[in-house]
């Protein structure tokens, strides 16, 4: 699905670069702001902002990969980010969660964490994990290696994380490195995409920026996503806002390179408009989901794998604004080929996680996954012999060609879509949303198996999160090993 023409997505991209080579972008640390100089960028000091020749961001281009693969705990390859190659992803990072027994919405604690891993690890159409809330159980400083450890823990899946402070990088690729041979191999067969955030408009923080320069030693695909808020932060319109998106990823893209060519990066972003009324940010806003898509082609112009914030929902609870929201934005963001769809799971303007959320959202992608698949002939052109079949018998039902080809050109439902009439309802129990996605979890979490570390490595990687932490103590994180 396109919807620029591509005379516009080229006139973008050029616009794009001369704002990174006339505006540049503010560094907010002047440490890095000295770095970045040091690596050839043309800085400002009293402004501290550094611009970006067009020539240094294309090269930056070339050096980037367009594949992506990603591999887990094991070793094994388990996601493709490329070409039309589309990933379903728990959205993060959540600070609540819904309560599924009592509907509250809660802090969640790290039981919660590792229901959720247990749950996702054996839901079928989601293609890798992400560390989706955080927990309030352990101290916040050390947030992001925690909930990255219980999901290690739980799952051999890989995942989307992401460090919440400057000196996060490195403790967390410490964990990662107990699971490969060497640095080398890390590199060679990543197991995670770290997320980094430009400070929209046109900013990069202490944080972001050394997370950047931390994963591209350690060799972690970066996903560069903007937060533009459409009327305050951006643009309000389309274009203009695809203008100032493209220029921050590219800026970060840019700089993932300096600090080591080849690094991954994928084109990533989370558009919302701004409500002038109610001073929210809606990511599910029509105007955003436009803004997504638009992008969505600029990364392909531009041969990157591409990420976004969608089939999630602003709604506060599993309603019928939730259900129209995920559907909406699922279906768009696999029509427009995002290789990473980051949604599943998700409420609250991304502020909530939802586990009967999850489980629903994980049948609506095995449908959309369904409807990618390629359309061709299957002993159905020409069509005149099933049609004078259809006529003479008034149905195909036994026809020779439905009964070959219905159960692969069929998408069945499971438990989450009801597709009973009324009678049949009620003969299975009259089971609401809310019970058959219990169902689904209780199913789900029985069923779940894995051999669990060793308690050298549990000992190992507590060892790292204490000992690279000020003030951490080990009795402050939770035994679940």
């Amino acid at each position: 699905m396109q919807i620029l023409e591509d005379e516009l997505v080229g006139r973008i991209i050029d616009d794009a670069l001369s704002v990174l080579a006339e505006t540049g972008v503010e560094v907010e640390d002047a440490g890095l702001f000295d770095k970045l100089v040091a690596l050839g960028l043309d800085g400002q000091a009293s402004t501290r902002r550094v611009r970006f020749p067009r020539e240094m961001v294309e090269s930056a281009l070339s050096q980037a990969p367009s594949k992506i693969e990603l591999f887990d705990r094991d070793g094994e390859r388990q996601a493709l980010l490329e070409g039309d190659h589309v990933n379903f992803v728990p959205a993060s990072s959540a600070l609540r969660i819904l309560d599924r027994e009592t509907q509250a919405v809660r802090t969640p604690k790290s039981a919660d964490f590792i229901e959720y891993v247990k749950l996702a690890d054996g839901l079928p159409n989601i293609a890798y994990l992400a560390t989706a809330f955080t927990t309030d159980d352990v101290p916040q400083v050390i947030a992001d290696a925690w909930r990255m450890y219980m999901l290690m823990a739980y799952s051999k899946r890989p995942f989307v994380s992401g460090a919440f402070t400057s000196h996060g990088v490195p403790r967390m690729t410490k964990i990662m490195e107990l699971f490969r041979s060497s640095r080398a191999e890390l590199i060679e067969k990543p197991m995670a995409i770290f997320t980094c955030c430009p400070n929209t408009p046109l900013r990069w923080g202490e944080d972001p920026l050394c997370n950047i320069f931390d994963c591209a030693e350690a060799g972690v695909p970066i996903e560069i996503v903007p937060v533009l808020l459409l009327g305050m932060t951006s643009p309000a319109t389309t274009v203009g806002a695809l203008v100032l998106h493209t220029a921050e990823v590219l800026s970060g893209l840019t700089i993932a390179q300096l600090g080591r060519a080849g690094t991954p990066v994928i084109f990533g972003g989370a558009p919302a408009t701004f409500h002038m009324q109610l001073m929210t940010n809606p990511m599910t806003a029509i105007e955003a989901l436009q803004v997504y898509c638009g992008y969505g082609q600029i990364a392909d112009r531009l041969g990157l794998p591409s990420q976004a914030y969608m089939g999630l929902s602003d709604s506060k609870f599993n309603d019928m604004q939730a259900g129209s929201e995920s559907g909406i934005g699922s279906m768009l963001a696999a029509l427009a080929g995002f290789n990473s769809v980051s949604g599943p799971g998700m409420l609250d303007f991304v502020n909530c996680f939802s586990l009967e959320k999850l489980v629903f959202d994980d049948e609506l992608i095995a449908g959309i996954q369904h409807f990618l698949r390629p359309v061709e002939v299957k002993d159905d052109l020409p069509t005149a012999d099933l049609v004078a079949e259809l006529l003479a018998e008034n149905h195909l039902l036994t026809s020779e060609h439905t009964l070959a080809r219905w159960q692969e050109e069929f998408y069945m439902p499971g438990t989450m879509v009801d597709r009973t009439n009324v009678d049949q309802y009620e003969l299975n129990g009259s089971r609401d949303f809310r019970a058959r996605a219990s169902e689904v979890i209780e199913d789900k979490l029985d069923a779940y198996e894995l051999e669990p570390l060793s308690d050298d490595l549990h000992a190992e990687i507590r060892s790292i999160i204490t000992t690279t932490t000020d003030g951490v103590e080990a009795d402050q994180l939770p035994n679940f090993a």
